[in-house]
């Protein structure tokens, strides 16, 4: 279609990323995947999907997580903790 400009909904500034995986980790709708280059990278019609919880963009330590309807929150000790229990939960049912 002419003048179609596909803007993504979740982005990552490369010269920050430290491929740390905490916003794929994080997200409760999966809708962050890793690319081959290692860098975060939103699946195809994310924004279908995507419920703007904002967990990704408050996770990311170094701010390089760019999302279209979210900021990142001032306080980030909520996705800190969640990634914590969602860490925990795994290694419980790994043992």
């Amino acid at each position: 279609m002419k003048g179609l400009v596909i803007v993504q909904l979740i982005f990552a500034d490369i010269e920050k990323c430290v491929k740390c995986n905490n916003c794929s980790e994080i997200c409760p709708m999966r809708v962050i995947g890793i690319g081959e280059d290692g860098y975060p990278m939103a699946m195809r019609d994310a924004y279908k999907i995507c419920i703007n919880c904002g967990y990704c963009v408050d996770v990311c330590a170094v701010g390089a997580l760019k999302h279209r309807v979210r900021k990142r929150s001032l306080n980030s000790g909520p996705a800190l903790r969640r990634l914590k229990k969602i860490r925990a939960n795994r290694e419980k049912r790994r043992k």
